[in-house]
């Protein structure tokens, strides 16, 4: 391997890390000023659309669940178990 090929193959790796890096930081839904409240919440994400991702406890992960308008702030839904949740925009 020539030190041009390892050069341009660490540039690619180092670019790729930089915009997974990025997307990660941008789809980040707690920066987007929502928050939401649940019961044992253990964490969530929305963004403003159609469905929140709510992850209560005891469950390994969360679902994605249909929110319904309440207010240009306030949404709400229910998760499969019946949990009610709301998130609101600050």
């Amino acid at each position: 391997m020539t030190i041009y090929t390892l050069l341009k193959t660490e540039w690619a790796v180092r670019f790729l890390a930089a915009i997974i890096g990025f997307v990660l930081i941008a789809g980040n839904a707690h920066a987007a000023g929502w928050s939401c409240t649940a019961e044992k919440l253990k964490d969530y994400r929305y963004n403003g659309g159609k469905y929140a991702m709510i992850h209560i406890s005891p469950y390994q992960s969360g679902g994605r669940y249909k929110v319904v308008k309440v207010s240009a702030t306030d949404v709400t839904g229910k998760t499969k178990d019946g949990t009610s949740f709301a998130c609101t925009k600050s």
